[in-house]
């Protein structure tokens, strides 16, 4: 088996292809990367949201959220307020430049998804589309997984291949 055969591998490809053509319209015409739109699009979904709220939903380390949120502050597109039932915590909101650029964002990324299926069907998008849903719910894992796992591949023993 080839590396290039591999699914994960060209599920990854994909990935990167479509999000590389997102982050140039979003360089472009945004001023802001695809990681800081995720942001806006969590403060749409759930204004007033602490970091650790947005970094777990929208899949980023505490240091790209952190990241993300001082840009989007720098840009005017966020802004943070004291918890006012928790003095440590900041919540945040978007200001109206950051809900035009969510949905600006939301805009480019269904259009860069369009311009990737554009060679498709609609029976084969959504027959794609359930079957990345399977592969999602397949794929995920947890402990119990990756020792039954280990236990065939390695007869259980930890440092040895």
């Amino acid at each position: 088996m080839h590396f290039k055969e591999l699914a994960a591998y060209r599920v990854r490809r994909i990935a990167e292809s479509i999000l590389g053509m997102a982050e140039e319209l979003f360089a472009r015409h945004l001023g802001i990367r695809a990681l800081e739109w995720r942001v806006l699009v969590k403060l749409a979904e759930a204004p007033g949201s602490i970091s650790t709220e947005i970094g777990r939903d929208m899949l980023l380390t505490p240091v790209q959220t952190g990241r993300c949120l001082q840009k989007l502050r720098e840009v005017n597109m966020v802004v943070a307020m004291p918890d006012p039932d928790d003095g440590r915590a900041t919540r945040y909101t978007l200001t109206n430049p950051g809900r035009r650029a969510q949905e600006a964002g939301t805009r480019i990324v269904l259009e860069v998804q369009r311009h990737a299926l554009r060679d498709f069907s609609a029976v084969e998008i959504v027959a794609l589309n359930n079957l990345l849903e399977r592969l999602m719910a397949s794929s995920s894992y947890d402990e119990d997984d990756v020792e039954r796992l280990s236990a065939i591949l390695f007869e259980g023993k930890r440092g040895q291949a």
